[in-house]
This record gives structure tokens, C-alpha cells and sequence, in this order.
């Protein structure tokens, strides 16, 4: 009836809001957690039976596709602007404040606030809701058979905290030598390095349209690094930006392998900074590595709106897939690029761009949009030609047939052209 598809159609929803989001590489770890640690083997079959009834009893409504394909546009605009503006207002601290890692670890302590949104959308939407440290222990992979303490927290997702602020710190020092589309078309590049880390260290499947991604990254990253010569100081900004990207991509992967929730993750990497690397902010204070000047004088205006649209844009891309696909969410990433350039050029009076630095972003994009191709693409292509051929040639038996009876001739059927041959 109408209230079991309306609960089935919240517990697909459910399952969907706790993947791991990586921008298309994504994990269920509920689903893992059930598999191997809550449930017998009838009744762990029994719930993937369920999900996958689930997602097609979903998948049926044209409507609702449609829906979640509008959805996907406006959160993936959505995610853009949030990284166009906090760029931009990083770019503004940074002019005042020239302290990269003092504003990262501010930004990054906003990420406490991740999980309690977490938390409010399983009271939303879960059939049976749990307590805060029920569902905290079930989304956190490294708490699963130990105690939850705050020691073993730190010691799980200190490494991730690691990765995460030397990201973020390297992208802000990106920032004071290249502008903020160049740098925001290098941290494309990111998707091309979690594919070869995931085909190297997770044995992921090989495509060879996603190596040509990589090389079309690689390819735009030189080309980003010769439009001011090599011997230019944008040269320092573009390999910093490569070292943020390849960090980042680092971050996805093992946060993929370990089963890790995202939000949940981001949570305890927020804890982590808040404890841990405070020490680290009084350390380069200490040693004059980095400036504060007197509190009075600090941006906080400029460094709220940066971390505040920070933590929007991590709610919109691990939780956009709740109502919309995941693919056009991850697209948020790709326009981020000429929104970033736009605000240069209109809010920061940045000169105009050269004809190198569009050229290498366009090959840039087109690698990230080859990456965002499914696995099985070649071979829905594949079925999809095949297909339409044998349902034309079988049409075409059936005429041919027909008007054999009426004259007495045996009618034969038309071959297929080589290609297709080929490919079938």
C-alpha cells in the first residue's frame, strides 16, 4: 500500500545519506556494519534485498528522477558559489591575516557541527532512531570493537586531521601565488589522483578512459604552470595547489578503505584540530613562522563567512545525494572554476585571463567530466547500439517476411555491419 512504498522510499533515502561521498566514489558503510558485525547471514541478505528493491521501486517514477536531476543542478550551483565565496574570503584574510594555518585550524573546528546535523537527519528519516552514541559508534569504522573513548578517537582520526590541515594549508598558500580559478582548476585534478591511488592501492577496476582523464589533468596542470613561465613564482603556487590536490585525494582513499561516514569523519577531524593542533598554531606563533596581530585587528568577519561556507559546502556534498545524484553534485566542483575566475575578475580586479590558463582549465574540465563516467559505461553503450540494431534488423526480418509469403519468395535477412559485429 501506500505506506509501505512511502517507508521503503525513506529507507532508500536513509541508506543514501550514509554513504561515504567522495564525489563518486562512495561506500555504504551500513551496509558493510550489518554485513559484518549486527546481523546473521539471512538477515544481512535480506536487507541488501531490501535496498535494492528499494532503489528500484524509486528509480520507476519518471517524476522523481526528474526531481532529483533538478535537485542535482541547483546543488551542484549551489556548491560552486559556496566555494567560489569562501575562496574568495580566504583570499581577503589572507591579505590582513597572513597566518594559513591558524585560519585552516579555525575552519576546520567548525567541522564539530557535522555530526549533530548528522544526527538531526537520522531522527528525520530512520525508522528506528538510536541514541547520539548508538549511531556515533555504528558510523564510526575504528570504534566498532573497542571502547569509545576520547583517547581512542584521537588516535583513530589524528591521521586524517593530519592530511586534512596540511591540505587546506597548502591550498591557502596556493592562494597567496596563483589566483583562485587557477587554483580551484588544479584541485579538479584530485579526482584523477584518487582513481590511480584507488586502482594501486584498493585494486579498483582499470579503465582506460579514466587514464585518459589523468593525462588530460596532468596535461592541464603543465599547461597551468608554463602560462607565466616556469621560472615565474605561479610555478611554486600551481605545485602547492598539486600538493593540496594530491593530499586531498590521499584523504578520500583511505577514508574509502577503512569504511569510514564522512560526516561522522569530518566530526572527529574537527575534535582532533580542536585539541591537537592548537599546540601547532602556538608553536609557528612562538617561532614568528606566522603573525597574529591583535585580536581587535583580526578579520573575523572575513574568516566566519570562509569557515561557515565551508562547513555548507561539506553538508551539500556528503548529503546533496539524499535528494539528488551524487554525479551532478559533483559537477558543484567543475563550475567552480569560472565562478572562481568571475569573482576575480569582477571583485578582485584580476586581470583578464590568458589564452593558456582557459585552455589548460577546459582540458582540465574534460578529463573531471570523463571521470565522472560510470564503470560500466562502455558496455551500456555497447548493449544500448546492439540493441537498436537487432530490434531494426528484426522489424526489418518481419517486413521482409511478410512481403515473401504475399510473393512467394523467401526474404533474407540483412546482415550487420561490420562494427557492430565487432562490438557484439
Amino acid at each position: 500500500g501506500k505506506s509501505v512504498r512511502t517507508s521503503t522510499c525513506i529507507y532508500c533515502i536513509y541508506l543514501r545519506a550514509s554513504h561515504f561521498s567522495n564525489n563518486c566514489l562512495q561506500t555504504d558503510f551500513f551496509t558493510y556494519n550489518l554485513l559484518y558485525h549486527n546481523s546473521s547471514g539471512s538477515e544481512a541478505e535480506e536487507c541488501v534485498e531490501k535496498r535494492e528493491d528499494s532503489k528500484s521501486r524509486c528509480a520507476r517514477c519518471p517524476l522523481r528522477a526528474m526531481c532529483r536531476a533538478v535537485w542535482g543542478l541547483v546543488l551542484g550551483c549551489c556548491v560552486a558559489l559556496a566555494w567560489a565565496v569562501g575562496t574568495h574570503s580566504a583570499k581577503q584574510s589572507l591579505e590582513q591575516l597572513h597566518a594559513p594555518f591558524f585560519t585552516i585550524w579555525f575552519c576546520s573546528t567548525w567541522n564539530l557541527l557535522l555530526f549533530p546535523l548528522y544526527y538531526l537527519g537520522h531522527l528525520l528519516g530512520a525508522e528506528q532512531r538510536q541514541w547520539p552514541t548508538a549511531c556515533f559508534r555504528q558510523c564510526s569504522g575504528f570504534l566498532v570493537e573497542e571502547d569509545m573513548t576520547v583517547r581512542v578517537l584521537l588516535k583513530g582520526a589524528a591521521p586524517f586531521s593530519v592530511l586534512w590541515s596540511l591540505s587546506g594549508y597548502l591550498y591557502l598558500l596556493a592562494l597567496c601565488r596563483i589566483s583562485a580559478g587557477d587554483a580551484s582548476a588544479i584541485l579538479c585534478c584530485s579526482q584523477g589522483f584518487i582513481f590511480l591511488l584507488s586502482w594501486i592501492g584498493l585494486n579498483d577496476r582499470f579503465m582506460g578512459v579514466r587514464i585518459v582523464a589523468v593525462i588530460l589533468s596532468i596535461t592541464g596542470i603543465v599547461m597551468m604552470a608554463y602560462a607565466d613561465g616556469f621560472h615565474s613564482d605561479s610555478i611554486t603556487g600551481v605545485a602547492l595547489a598539486v600538493g593540496s590536490a594530491s593530499t586531498t585525494a590521499l584523504y578520500k582513499v583511505i577514508g574509502i578503505k577503512v569504511l569510514l561516514n564522512s560526516l561522522v569523519l569530518l566530526s572527529c577531524v574537527g575534535l582532533c584540530c580542536c585539541v591537537l593542533h592548537s599546540w601547532v598554531c602556538v608553536i609557528l606563533y612562538l617561532t614568528h613562522v606566522e603573525y597574529w596581530p591583535p585580536i581587535q585587528y583580526i578579520p573575523w568577519d572575513a574568516l566566519c563567512v570562509m569557515a561557515s561556507l565551508l562547513l555548507a559546502f561539506n553538508v551539500l556534498v556528503n548529503l546533496g545525494s539524499v535528494l539528488a545524484y551524487p554525479s551532478l553534485i559533483s559537477l558543484g566542483m567543475l563550475l567552480s572554476i569560472p565562478a572562481n575566475s568571475a569573482v576575480d575578475f569582477y571583485v578582485a580586479a584580476a586581470p583578464q585571463l590568458s589564452q593558456v590558463r582557459v585552455a589548460a582549465a577546459a582540458i582540465i574540465g574534460v578529463g573531471y567530466l570523463l571521470l565522472l563516467l560510470p564503470g560500466d559505461w562502455d558496455d551500456s553503450v555497447v548493449h544500448w547500439i546492439e540493441g537498436l540494431w537487432q530490434g531494426g534488423w528484426k522489424e526489418d526480418s518481419v517486413v521482409g517476411e511478410d512481403g515473401g509469403a504475399d510473393g512467394g519468395e523467401i526474404a533474407k535477412p540483412k546482415p550487420k555491419p561490420a562494427g557492430i559485429a565487432a562490438l557484439t
